[in-house]
C-alpha cells in the first residue's frame, strides 16, 4: 500500500513497493510450500474496494481506497487490473502448492449495512486471468448476489465456498449450508467446491468479528454439512 507522502520517502513511486512485496510474498509462498503446506489464500480486498464502492475521497478501512481518493470508475478498473498484474506475478511459476484469491467485502464490522455489496459478476473476468487454483469466495451473505453468476465459469477454478457469515451471531444450520452449496453443485462439480467461512472470525485480536463459541458452532455446522454432502456424492 503506498501512500504519498509517506511512502514515498522510501519507494519513490508504487511500482517501487510493489516490486518489493511480490519478492516478499513469492518468498513467502514458497518457504510454506517446502515446508509441506499445500494451500496458500492471498487476500485481495482491492477488487471489490474499487469495484462495489462508488467513487469516494473517503479513506476507508479497505486498502485500495487508503492511498488516494478513488476516482473514476475507469480508474477503479485500471487499479483491479493492476493488482490481478500483481497476483499473477507473485504466482508465477510456482508449483506444488495450490493456490487462491480470496475477494474480500469487508470483516471488519458486525454491521452488514455498511459493508460492501455486489453480484460477483463484475469481478469475473479479473479472477479468471489470476494464475491462481481457486477462488475463495463470501457466498453466505445475500451481499454477494446470486450463484448464478458463476453459472458460465462451471471448471474454470475450484470454488472455495463461503458458507457461514463470521459477522452474524446466528448460527446457519447443517441443513442451511447443504441446501446453500447444492445450488453451487448445478454450477461446479463436487469434487471442485470446498466449504469456508465467508471471511476470518478474528480480524483484530482484540476486537474480534465474532465469539469463540460462536465461531466454533458455525464450523461445527460446517463440517456436519460436508459430511452430509460427502455421503449424498459417495
Amino acid at each position: 500500500m503506498w501512500v504519498k507522502g509517506v511512502s514515498d520517502s522510501v519507494y519513490p513511486t508504487q511500482e517501487d513497493l510493489a516490486r518489493d512485496v511480490v519478492t516478499l510474498l513469492r518468498e513467502e509462498i514458497i518457504r510454506l510450500r517446502d515446508a509441506g503446506v499445500w494451500f496458500v489464500q492471498l487476500d485481495e480486498p482491492v477488487l471489490t474496494e474499487v469495484v462495489f464502492r462508488p467513487p469516494t475521497d473517503v479513506r476507508t478501512f479497505m486498502c485500495a481506497s487508503l492511498a488516494a481518493p478513488t476516482g473514476s470508475p475507469s480508474s477503479g478498473l485500471a487499479k483491479a487490473a493492476k493488482a490481478t498484474q500483481l497476483i499473477n506475478r507473485v504466482v508465477e511459476g510456482i508449483e506444488g502448492i495450490k493456490l487462491g484469491v480470496h475477494a474480500c467485502r469487508g470483516n471488519w464490522t458486525t454491521n452488514e449495512g455498511v459493508l460492501l455489496a455486489g453480484s460477483y459478476a463484475p469481478l469475473l473476468g479479473f479472477l479468471t486471468v489470476m494464475k491462481v487454483q481457486q477462488w475463495v469466495l463470501e457466498l453466505a451473505t445475500p451481499r454477494a448476489g446470486e450463484l448464478s453468476a458463476l453459472a458460465q465459469y462451471r471448471g474454470v477454478r475450484e470454488l472455495r465456498m463461503g458458507v457461514v457469515n463470521p459477522k452474524t451471531k446466528d448460527i446457519e444450520s447443517p441443513d442451511h449450508i447443504v441446501d446453500r452449496v447444492r445450488q453451487a453443485l448445478e454450477y461446479f462439480p463436487p469434487e471442485m467446491v470446498y466449504l469456508n467461512p465467508d471471511c476470518g472470525f478474528g480480524t483484530f485480536a482484540d476486537r474480534p468479528v465474532s465469539t469463540r463459541e460462536t465461531a466454533v458452532c458455525k464450523l461445527q455446522a460446517m463440517v456436519e454439512a460436508a459430511r452430509t454432502l460427502r455421503s449424498e456424492i459417495a
